[in-house]
């Protein structure tokens, strides 16, 4: 079973139920230790978060291993390793805790304020347990907006360990915007191909050996063991007639078709996937390649998690459901930015950062620009 997480994109809040996924199948499968690698610019704070206290109530030993860029949010994961290695090129970026408070009044401003200095204080805490500096220090450092060496993350404890160094890997240029360093630093990771333990499983079963259901890692590798020492000697094979071979390609054939529909209908099913989770508004669109591609490497278990996220609508969508229930709702559409700001600011606020195109045309029709 593949024990490695590989988080190489923003976090997102689907990611939480992803890990959880992972984390309960290796320690059901007997696994002692995880590795979770990071190449991300950070995302959600809350998603960071949440993922940070699944690695530390976990059974596991975990490994994290920062593989070029682990930025914001992406730190928290990233601190919360029993051990946490670093590539010797890496770098690392802290700052603080940012939102859009949007179209707000004075007194929500200074609650939104009140809030971003609590969790900016909160994540300076979690630092300090992984490092030798003090809440204060990396206080001011977020506020700096901090970019760290792997050696400058040593030599704080932030990083455990510094790897050996690889040929022809180099650091990224400090002129380099997040978004650019961390597709840099994707450039770098080798792509591996690991099989999974239910596939092992399923190999060792077409070669005649059953498993238990509930083997784990190293049921699977006694297995394997004793059936390479089983292994006959191979002999020479005997000359094939022309009807064997002419029935061996009938055989071929019908097994690269019945592949190439199995591989047919598992697109269909995956697009049809990502189609659904984009019209209901569980993703956007830019992100229908990376869903295809986690569909492809793992579809039940992110079927699962699009399964759990929410669906989201556009303001417009919500006020015209609200106008079907009532002719009072159905006069929102005439609203001025006006009107807006006096019956439903936090509709305004929604419509703002949802549906912008529909408040740019507000604030023309409205007169404001």
């Amino acid at each position: 079973m593949e024990r490695d997480y590989k988080l190489f994109e923003p976090i997102e809040m689907w990611h939480v139920a992803h890990l959880s996924t992972f984390l309960s199948q290796l320690e059901s499968s007997g696994a002692r230790t995880a590795t979770i690698r990071i190449n991300s610019p950070g995302g959600s704070w809350m998603a960071g978060q949440l993922m940070r206290v699944q690695l530390l109530s976990s059974k596991l030993k975990v490994t994290t291993v920062n593989e070029g860029l682990v930025g914001s949010a992406a730190t928290l994961l990233y601190a919360a390793g029993n051990v946490r290695q670093c590539q010797p090129h890496a770098k690392f970026m802290m700052h603080q805790v940012s939102s859009e408070p949007g179209y707000v009044q004075v007194k929500e401003l200074k609650k939104a304020v009140a809030a971003q200095e609590a969790l900016n204080r909160s994540t300076a805490e979690m630092y300090v347990v992984a490092s030798n500096k003090t809440v204060e220090e990396w206080e001011q450092l977020m506020e700096a907006e901090t970019w760290l060496s792997a050696e400058q993350a040593h030599t704080m404890e932030f990083c455990t360990e510094v790897l050996p160094a690889k040929p022809g890997l180099v650091a990224a240029d400090a002129s380099m915007a997040a978004a650019d360093v961390h597709k840099y630093y994707m450039s770098l990771i080798p792509p591996t191909n690991e099989m999974k333990l239910d596939e092992v499983k399923n190999a060792l079963a077409q070669a005649g050996v059953t498993l238990a259901a509930d083997a784990i890692d190293a049921d699977v590798l006694a297995a394997i063991a004793k059936l390479k020492n089983q292994a006959p000697t191979p002999e020479a094979p005997a000359p094939k007639s022309e009807d064997d071979n002419n029935e061996l390609a009938k055989l071929r054939k019908k097994i690269q078709d019945l592949e190439e529909s199995r591989q047919s209908d598992q697109q269909k099913q995956i697009e049809n996937v990502v189609n659904s989770a984009i019209s209901t508004g569980k993703i956007t669109a830019t992100q229908k390649d990376t869903y295809t591609s986690l569909l492809k490497a793992d579809f039940t278990n992110t079927t699962k998690a699009l399964d759990s996220m929410p669906g989201r609508t556009s303001t417009a969508q919500r006020a015209n459901s609200q106008a079907a229930s009532g002719a009072a709702n159905t006069a929102r559409n005439d609203w001025d930015f006006d009107k807006w700001s006096k019956e439903d600011e936090r509709g305004l606020r929604e419509m703002k950062r949802n549906d912008p195109d529909q408040y740019q045309n507000l604030l023309t029709s409205s007169g404001i620009i």
